[in-house]
């Protein structure tokens, strides 16, 4: 008997869009597995945010196709994402500062009417999920007092409180310690690990070579380079001209 074909759980295919005389993506096609971490690197202006933020409905392609799962989708806003189970973690965290970590994840997404019966339906799934993604977060915690680190952990928390099984990062590692980003990768394993599929904006390759299990090279709005083994970037760098990536 044959083996059933997994369709892959995002591809994008001839993604092309400007704002005005700057054309950011240039034909872009990107394919990636269901449980994989995929790399999208580059320098500053490459592209990559604008093909992720795509993907996550916040610009609409000006043509092109996006599917998820295998079957083709339609998203022009960040609601229609998060109900094909896409999730994004952004450079700078979407959270209010003023509210505990605990309604940050309720807030939009509340199950009740009243406010005590909403936290405490919300708090029942969170603990069972962070029990399982490793992603422990003081609940009760005003924002504004949790380290950087547990702030990015609450925001990936969040995504998954929403359903999302495809999980986009948006230079992650940029505000945190070494430490931190040790945990975050350890976190990110143990999502793979669970099925979830991770898409990683980086212009770091280190992070490539830790934690990717395939990467996708953007220049000037391109793809100029796809590797299925991250260590082959560092080879075919030489081919496709210096990246201006640390």
């Amino acid at each position: 008997m044959t083996a059933a074909v997994v369709p892959p759980a995002v591809s994008m295919r001839s993604i092309d869009k400007r704002f005005g005389a700057v054309h950011a993506n240039r034909a872009v096609n990107l394919t990636v597995p269901a449980g994989t971490i995929h790399g999208i690197v580059g320098e500053n202006g490459a592209g990559k945010s604008t093909l992720m933020s795509i993907l996550y409905g916040f610009y609409q392609a000006d043509s092109g196709e996006i599917a998820i799962d295998g079957k083709p989708a339609r998203i022009v806003g960040s609601s229609d994402a998060i109900a094909l189970g896409v999730g994004m973690v952004h450079q700078h965290f979407m959270l209010v500062d003023t509210l505990s970590a605990l309604d940050n994840v309720m807030l939009g997404a509340e199950p009740h009417w009243q406010v005590g019966t909403a936290r405490r339906m919300v708090r029942e799934r969170l603990e069972p999920l962070m029990k399982e993604s490793g992603l422990n977060v003081e609940l009760d915690t005003l924002v504004a007092d949790l380290p950087v680190g547990e702030r990015q952990r609450l925001e990936i928390l969040k995504a998954l409180y929403r359903g999302a099984r495809i999980l986009i990062l948006d230079e992650p590692t940029a505000v945190l310690t070494p430490s931190e980003t040790d945990a975050l990768f350890d976190t990110l394993r143990g999502l793979r690990a669970r099925g979830t599929t991770v898409l990683l904006i980086t212009h770091k390759l280190k992070e490539i070579m830790a934690l990717c299990d395939a990467v996708t090279v953007m220049r000037a709005g391109a793809v100029v380079l796809f590797a299925g083994e991250a260590t082959k970037v560092l080879v075919d760098e030489k081919e496709v001209g210096p990246l201006g990536i640390a």
